[in-house]
């Protein structure tokens, strides 16, 4: 699950960019190590002091919160007027949402969203479009759906190296993988 690191190529300054490279330090190394990295290490991540996280977060916990919910507005930008995610949506800043979720939930069991928008909002629009939809088939729709568009991005690498599939022809998985989420998930094409 390792995301290239992007070292801050200026280092930050001042309050709003300390704290925007800590967010982003943050949620890189929760894909590459899990929640259990230490301060030292997202602050060198950062290109900062380390007494700045507690300085304008409070602490560590609360950091991992400002970065989950950081990767949380970034997905719900892929969220329609409507309601509907774009179907690529968990796979997409190489797959940034599907693996924090991951990460937390195997390494700790967590769930440190403070909201879970595009879920909500997907229910939402299915009902609103499909009225003879009832509220658990619209659950289950969102839920199956959610598996593929999450699980993909987590396992893509995996899956593409044991079946020797080249660029190309992951594309057209990535393709049919997309048309699935939209399918199983009732988001109109």
């Amino acid at each position: 699950m390792s995301v290239v690191a992007t070292a801050p190529a200026v280092k930050p300054v001042g309050r709003e960019l300390v704290k925007q490279a800590l967010i982003e330090a943050t949620v890189e190394l929760i894909i590459d190590q899990g929640t259990a990295v230490s301060v030292r290490e997202i602050a060198a991540r950062a290109d900062v002091n380390h007494g700045l996280i507690h300085s304008y977060f409070g602490s560590k916990d609360a950091l991992f919160v400002a970065a989950v919910d950081e990767v949380n507005r970034r997905a719900s930008a892929g969220v329609d007027e409507r309601g509907y995610p774009a179907p690529g949506l968990a796979g997409q800043r190489s797959g940034e949402l599907a693996k924090v979720i991951a990460r937390m939930r195997l390494d700790q069991n967590l769930d440190l969203f403070s909201s879970h928008p595009i879920s909500q909002r997907w229910v939402g629009a299915i009902q609103a479009d499909h009225p003879e939809v009832d509220e658990i088939t619209a659950k289950s729709m969102v839920a199956t759906a959610s598996a593929l568009a999450l699980g993909w991005p987590v396992f893509a690498d995996h899956i593409c190296e044991i079946l020797e599939l080249d660029d190309a022809q992951r594309a057209t998985v990535n393709e049919r993988v997309d048309a699935l989420v939209a399918e199983l998930g009732g988001i109109p094409v």
